[in-house]
């Protein structure tokens, strides 16, 4: 950071190629993303040492600037530049070299901050990030998952912290990884807290929520024709994520300026923060309390260090005036509120004459239960009946406000008619009266019954396929209950294939139990799921997934029947 606040980004990087891959799918180009109109970018040195010693200065053909492509579509931010560097005379075993620096001037950036993440695609041998401030100011920071401090000095009048990195192994390439690389060595640091940093974004002129009058009338319409507030906002928030284009940028490339609602109107698109405000005001036009919110993964989310970089996403925090505070996205709908899948987040909200207060996201768990009967008669006609109970992230609240006949699709098998028993925000209960006129087909004698499910539970997770080593953390998506009770009554002409089975197993992260008994024609499936920790240990992986092989097994969850 220079005295008058500008800023210099300096990147030097020095990488041997040791295969083909390497060239042509990782390190063959080098992307820099720069806004023209206050940064420039110079490039000192950009070069490849063959193996046989041979030195390849890159040809002035092989730097390009291009539109980047999140702006391709977003006229507002067509200023926007990628410089493009093509690396030239690759080979295996050749080294290449590249350093630029990028100058930003004065107050394009609220302040000097970044959110490293140290670990790269290939292994490091040493990685060196140096900041340098003005004397008169401190750096803020934390180091997460390594054990390291900076050097400390004063050199040309500017305070130095040089903080060094060696012997790097490369990032995992494992499904289901901690999110936002939460197990990775990583540095945040900036120069404020995030008091200057909520100021600095609230003091804007986006914050003050000025409408216009065809923003008005489009409000009014939808107002006129809701029968409640919540109506009203998922109506309205329809509006803007279907009509109103999503420019999917980084706001960090408009150094976290934001334009007002009518600017994001009358241009029919904007960012996921400007959509934010946009919402935010169309809905306060309708007299619906509304605040932008901004959110932080709350592993890294320090008050002391004020990194924007940090925010993974922005959503809309809306009061209405019949019902419990709700969170919803500009960008896309979703069926229920979205603070429930925000749990390990730090969500803050944006409110511009209040002080900045925070809110932490606890995790929860979410229940889904199913329980039932089904008898079949001698034609292998089915009829029967259901309970379903879902709560918190599981329960499709929103799309239920919506259309209660959505209720049908929340569980397989032959749905004849429902009714909702219960419907908050916490929970929903469903009962459903199963019938299928059709008899079951079947080959040579033998039948498959398919048991009723949903599909809301660990099977929307994707988890069909582990493999038998794992070298990192595993995460799922969220802790769960998941648990069926069901009762099949099958005619005398009819016997059960499947062997009958007890199977229970405990360990530190969750339970399981499969039970599937006989009482006359009478068959008892009982299977039930309880995961209580979203963070699976390498030292627990393989318990885990034998736990999930045997909860995906296709036996338990259908019956194989042969007709006398």
């Amino acid at each position: 950071m220079n005295d008058d606040g500008s800023l210099d980004y300096h990147y030097y990087k020095k990488l041997k190629l040791l295969t083909h891959f390497s060239f042509n799918r990782l390190y063959g180009e080098t992307f820099i993303v720069f806004n023209p109109n206050y940064q420039q970018i110079k490039i000192s040195t950009s070069r490849t040492t063959q193996e046989g010693g041979k030195i390849i200065e890159t040809p002035e053909n092989a730097f390009n600037e291009v539109l980047p492509r999140a702006a391709a579509n977003a006229p507002y931010y067509n200023q926007l530049r990628e410089m493009v560097v093509t690396h030239t005379g690759l080979e295996v075993n050749a080294t290449i070299e590249l350093d630029y620096t990028l100058h930003s001037d004065a107050g394009y950036y609220p302040a000097l901050m970044g959110d490293e993440i140290i670990k790269e695609s290939s292994p490091v041998d040493e990685e060196v990030i140096i900041v340098k401030i003005p004397v008169d100011k401190e750096l803020k920071y934390k180091v997460f998952n390594i054990r390291t401090s900076p050097q400390i000095s004063e050199k040309e009048g500017k305070k130095v912290y040089a903080f060094t990195f060696t012997g790097i192994g490369e990032r995992s390439h494992e499904a289901f990884r901690q999110k936002h690389s939460g197990d990775e060595p990583r540095l945040v640091f900036s120069i404020v807290n995030m008091d200057e940093m909520y100021k600095y974004l609230t003091d804007q002129e986006a914050f003050q929520y000025i409408t216009d009058k065809s923003m008005d009338e489009a409000v009014a319409r939808i107002s006129d024709n809701a029968k409640d507030d919540v109506t009203k906002v998922l109506e309205i928030q329809k509006m803007v994520v279907n009509d109103v284009n999503y420019f999917p940028l980084n706001q960090q490339y408009s150094g976290w300026k934001i334009r007002n609602a009518v600017d994001v109107w009358n241009s029919n698109g904007g960012t996921q923060f400007e959509k934010s405000i946009l919402l935010s005001a169309l809905l306060r036009k309708v007299g619906i309390n509304a605040n932008p919110v901004i959110t932080f993964p709350a592993l890294f989310y320090d008050e002391n260090v004020g990194c924007l970089p940090l925010i993974n996403q922005y959503l809309v925090q809306v009061n209405p005036r019949e019902t419990e505070q709700f969170y919803i996205s500009s960008s896309s709908t979703s069926s229920q509120n979205l603070i429930y899948q925000s749990a390990g987040y730090t969500v803050i909200s944006l409110v511009s004459d209040k002080l900045l207060a925070i809110e932490k996201i606890a995790n929860q768990e979410d229940v889904l239960a199913l329980s039932g009967s089904v008898s079949f008669d001698d034609s292998l006609k089915m009829t029967g009946n259901a309970e379903l109970v879902l709560t918190n992230r599981l329960n499709p609240y929103f799309e239920l406000m919506k259309d209660s006949a959505y209720a049908k699709r929340l569980i397989s098998g032959s749905v004849s008619s429902f009714e909702l028993k219960n419907m908050a925000q916490t929970r929903m209960t469903a009962t459903f009266k199963l019938e299928n006129d059709k008899p079951l087909k079947g080959n040579a004698g033998y039948y498959i019954i398919k048991l009723p499910a949903c599909n809301k539970g660990i099977d929307s997770w994707g988890l069909h396929y582990l493999t038998s080593e794992r070298e990192t953390t595993l995460e799922v998506p969220f802790a769960i209950d998941e648990s069926y009770e069901l009762a099949v009554t099958l005619p005398d002409s009819v016997v059960l294939l499947n062997p009958l089975n007890m199977i229970d197993k405990k360990d530190s992260f969750g339970e399981m139990m499969i039970e599937i008994t006989q009482s006359g024609n009478i068959i008892n499936i009982k299977r039930s799921i309880k995961i209580t920790e979203n963070t699976i240990s390498v030292s627990s992986y393989k318990k885990f997934k034998e736990m999930i092989d045997l909860w995906n097994e296709k036996k338990f969850k259908e019956l194989m029947v042969k007709k006398l």
